[in-house]
């Protein structure tokens, strides 16, 4: 049998060169030492080493930017955050060693976590666990909680529940902390309060540039702490701390989230839970924009010369505004449809994210029907996204043109502008050399065809009877 390969692993000269490095590295540079080790006879090898770097699962590197990469070490190489002493803490000497996970390499042994003082000396810190109940929707469970058990070091310092814990990471590969007693009468709040807000920015603009709507925070926080200016200033709180006293954040122990993202039933019993604020989509209307008009023009996606200008009260609800866009576009009043408010993201290209303001059914009810128009928050050239019947997913881009006041004896909503029309002809009537204007589309004969076929009434009825057709929107 072959003996083993010689040729070390990606994985392996990754960490190699990231365990060599005292900086940051091009990224060309770093493909071309991967590939200096490791030839490869690929179609394209450089691009086989970049999809390697952006497995961030099990790469020991961070993008800085697109072109620049940090060994995670040297991101997270005297990180600094701070975290209350609290009641356990200042009269049991009991710091939750969970804490620490998100400042460490994943899936870290908790039992390899070391805790040094100022001076570099050892602090004994046996880890325990206590147990605690918790009630929630599904019944009650019982909740194991490990700690350090810090009480020897913390004892002699006379330390007292208001005072801080900082924390300092020393050696991030092999879980090595420094730790120190700020006392609470020796705090500047506003400065804490300043880094704290600058912790919060980083990570939201680290979100605002994620591909998807959320960020894994064993990548996000050492990207974080390396864009932060002088890590080794005044320690910002715990990011947990920093992110739930923010309001624009939604997360859990492995990522970070929108606040005003969809939520799962489940989701909402871990906000209850943990007493995380539920998502606040919609804002407090007053008096006067309930009577202000709202001036929307309604796109038809993927056909935006298909639009109808519409107005509506800020008073007035989404119910409202799909019974007079089903109206206006003629759309058959038995299906489904929902709104989403498009909120535009950070970076190079224009980006949006849906957040769902809810549906309206064909009775004007459902969870979104009660919405008032004013409550959305929109600004003038912000848009909505309208969808009608969620099997046919009929897309619109509603965007706010203006806000105005309301005229007088005008009965809103209303249809105030309209494209103009561009007909298409019968195919069965020009073939007969008459020119009628075509109502319907016949998907069934498209498909079989290869081109959109379109028919009048009497054609439809008379030879498209079994197929499946859908109204021509003009």
């Amino acid at each position: 049998m072959p003996g083993p390969s010689s040729s070390p692993t990606y994985e392996t000269i990754l960490n190699e060169l990231a365990a060599s490095l005292t900086g940051p590295i091009p990224l060309d540079d770093l493909i071309q030492d991967v590939l200096a080790r490791k030839p490869s006879s690929a179609k394209n090898p450089r691009r086989v080493v970049r999809e390697k770097l952006r497995q961030t699962y099990r790469s020991p590197f961070i993008f800085l930017d697109p072109k620049t990469l940090l060994p995670i070490r040297l991101a997270m190489q005297g990180a600094r955050f701070r975290m209350p002493l609290g009641r356990p803490g200042a009269e049991r000497g009991q710091i939750e060693i969970s804490r620490f996970d998100s400042y460490l390499p994943l899936h870290f042994n908790r039992e390899a976590v070391r805790f040094v003082d100022a001076k570099g000396n050892p602090i004994a810190m046996p880890l325990r666990s206590i147990s605690q109940k918790i009630d929630t929707l599904l019944g009650t469970y019982e909740k194991t909680i490990p700690f350090a058990d810090l009480s020897t070091w913390l004892q002699p310092q006379k330390v007292t529940r208001h005072d801080d814990l900082l924390v300092t990471v020393l050696d991030w590969q092999n879980g090595v902390f420094q730790l120190e007693i700020e006392p609470h009468k020796k705090r500047n709040p506003t400065l804490i309060q300043a880094r704290d807000r600058l912790l919060a920015d980083l990570l939201y603009a680290i979100l605002e540039e994620a591909h998807d709507e959320r960020i894994w925070i064993h990548e996000a926080l050492p990207v974080a702490y390396a864009r932060l200016p002088d890590k080794a200033g005044c320690p910002p709180h715990h990011w947990q701390i920093v992110l739930q006293k923010d309001g624009r954040f939604r997360f859990d122990d492995r990522q970070i989230e929108y606040a005003d993202g969809r939520l799962s039933p489940i989701e909402y019993i871990f906000l209850e839970q943990t007493g995380q604020p539920l998502p606040r989509r919609l804002q407090p209307v007053t008096k006067a924009q309930e009577k202000l008009v709202y001036r929307f023009k309604a796109a038809l996606k993927p056909n935006p010369h298909i639009w109808r200008q519409v107005e509506i009260l800020g008073g007035q609800t989404l119910a409202d505004l799909n019974a007079m866009l089903v109206d206006a576009f003629n759309h058959e009043f038995d299906h489904m449809a929902g709104f989403w408010k498009l909120v535009p993201r950070q970076g190079a290209r224009t980006r949006y994210r849906e957040v769902e303001l809810g549906s309206v059914d064909p009775l004007g009810e459902g969870d979104g029907a009660d919405v008032r128009i004013a409550a959305i928050g929109l600004k003038e050239g912000e848009q909505l996204k309208y969808v009608f019947d969620f099997g046919d997913w009929i897309e619109h881009t509603l965007t706010l043109e203006a806000i105005y006041p309301a005229e007088e004896g005008v009965s809103y909503p209303r249809e105030v502008a309209r494209n103009k029309p561009r007909y298409f002809d019968c195919v069965t009537c020009r073939e007969n050399g008459q020119k009628t204007i075509a109502l319907w589309s016949c998907i069934t004969c498209s498909s079989e065809h290869g081109r959109d076929l379109y028919y009048c009434d009497d054609c439809i009825a008379r030879e498209h009877e079994d197929h499946y057709v859908v109204e021509i929107i003009y």
